[in-house]
């Protein structure tokens, strides 16, 4: 049985859903903000949460530091947020 459009946005905004998913990214941002420190970069961590334009919900974090997830030559790559949702 498949959803309706409908019912597929009216899902998406339940407060347990969208609760759910605010965890799951307070549980990642908590693990880059370790990360962070661990590599002695000062940077700041966020969490956003919406509703994305055709009705599905989201949760992200994001960091400050524009060029140390990957590196620069200048830059050293720590990978924080990276690591902290188990990417290599």
């Amino acid at each position: 049985m498949a959803l309706t459009n409908r019912e597929f946005r009216a899902l998406m905004r339940l407060p347990g859903l969208r609760a759910r998913l605010r965890g799951v990214a307070e549980g990642v941002a908590t693990r880059t903000r370790a990360n962070l420190a661990a590599a002695r970069v000062d940077a700041e961590v966020t969490v956003e949460e919406g509703i994305r334009p055709r009705g599905r919900s989201y949760a992200r974090v994001i960091h400050d530091d524009p060029f140390g997830e990957f590196g620069t030559k200048d830059v050293p790559r720590h990978r924080a947020l990276g690591r902290a949702i188990g990417g290599k």
